[in-house]
């Protein structure tokens, strides 16, 4: 009783807030509302199709932001679809988010995409959806910081690099001098008068001087070579005597005339042959490259969103979630699945199930025509 009375409350509230707003625009017909990041029917919707149905109430009431009324709640977009000309596309923010003009066609855009995701690109398991529907943002690298966000948090954001950006972004600039000479071009005296520079002067103290013991003089040192302006004399050489000549000759003739000693020959030992050496071919025979590694922050996050998806269905995050059959009816499992990511995406709030329901039934009468249709074509006729 006192649900359904809050939920009346806050529908009366949502309706008033809906005429005021229809009124200053003078239409009737769900806008989007550029300024606000917003539609403008989105109150109304939230109290019939959001649960918990009291706190959904008591946030159109109270005119409650984040973190209970995210982004996509305003947009009737409760499972963050990305614009791409959806039925009932009225807008979008700045990062792509598609503002629906109801929250049923937001029910039905997700419809189509899982179905989409599911049959047409294969994306059968939680961790093969949640990495194309809410993608890693940290790919190819770091995200690039600009210098003006440097100087203001510093790099790593940590406690001394914040203290050091804050005291550079504190202190006075610097004052930029220019030196003018008293004489600039050919001769001419400069327009501008000299700056005024102030010159820092730190005297120079005088070293320490050692005095080194005579034993060791010269251990550090380098001899210095002095030129003398006299020119010396160069050594006279020893002249030969023939005595000397002819003893030479004689040791010369014994050391040609004695036989060498006869080197012994081993036998080298006999080297294995070489290894064949391998030629590199076309043909693609290496073992395939690892796929390349997420960043760790975003990965944790993908796995947790699957984790949370496959929550009661008895499946592991990279099993099929059974969603359709292969002619496109959906399964038992698609209701669950959708009930799971929307409050992924909500957080504190979620789509209702028979907001689900009902889409998911919009989306099956054309493939249940179908198949009734089919026995009677079958039929022979009478």
């Amino acid at each position: 009783m006192l649900q359904d009375g809050l939920r009346a409350l806050a529908a009366q509230a949502a309706a008033v807030l809906e005429r005021q707003r229809q009124e200053r625009s003078g239409s009737d017909a769900p806008a989007y509302l550029a300024a606000a990041r917003e539609v403008s029917n989105w109150r109304r919707e939230a109290v019939q199709d959001l649960q918990p149905a009291p706190l959904s109430a008591l946030a159109v009431l109270l005119q409650v932001e984040r973190p209970v009324v995210t982004r996509c709640v305003k947009l009737n977009n409760y499972w963050c679809i990305k614009r791409a000309r959806w039925k009932g596309e009225i807008g979008a923010d700045e990062e792509g988010h598609t503002g629906f003009a109801s929250a049923d066609e937001g029910a039905d855009a997700a419809v189509t995409l899982l179905r989409r995701y599911y049959l047409e690109l294969g994306r059968k398991s939680a961790l093969d959806i949640v990495r194309r529907w809410a993608p890693a943002e940290c790919r190819g690298g770091a995200p690039s910081v600009s210098l003006p966000v440097l100087a203001l948090s510093g790099i790593g954001m940590t406690l001394r690099a914040r203290w050091l950006a804050a005291q550079r972004a504190n202190a006075a600039p610097a004052r930029r001098t220019r030196v003018a000479s008293a004489v600039s071009g050919a001769g001419k005296p400069s327009r501008r008068p000299a700056a005024q520079s102030r010159v820092s002067v730190v005297p120079l103290r005088p070293l320490p001087s050692f005095r080194v013991p005579d034993i060791a003089v010269g251990l550090g040192e380098r001899r210095v070579a002095t030129l003398s302006a006299t020119p010396t004399s160069a050594p006279k050489r020893r002249q030969p005597t023939p005595a000397s000549v002819a003893a030479a000759q004689e040791r010369t003739a014994a050391r040609l005339a004695k036989p060498a000693p006869a080197k012994p020959i081993a036998s080298a030992p006999l080297r294995p042959a070489p290894p064949p050496v391998r030629v590199a071919s076309t043909a693609s025979t290496a073992a395939p490259r690892p796929p390349v590694r997420a960043c760790t922050p975003d990965e944790g996050r993908i796995r947790n969103y699957a984790a949370r998806i496959v929550a009661g269905l008895d499946l592991g995050p990279s099993d099929d979630l059974k969603l359709f059959a292969p002619d496109g009816t959906p399964l038992p499992n698609l209701p669950r699945v959708m009930l799971a990511m929307s409050s992924v995406e909500l957080g504190m709030l979620r789509a209702s199930l028979e907001l689900i329901e009902s889409a998911i039934a919009r989306s099956a009468p054309q493939t249940q025509t179908n198949l009734s249709l089919r026995p009677l074509e079958a039929a022979p006729t009478p």
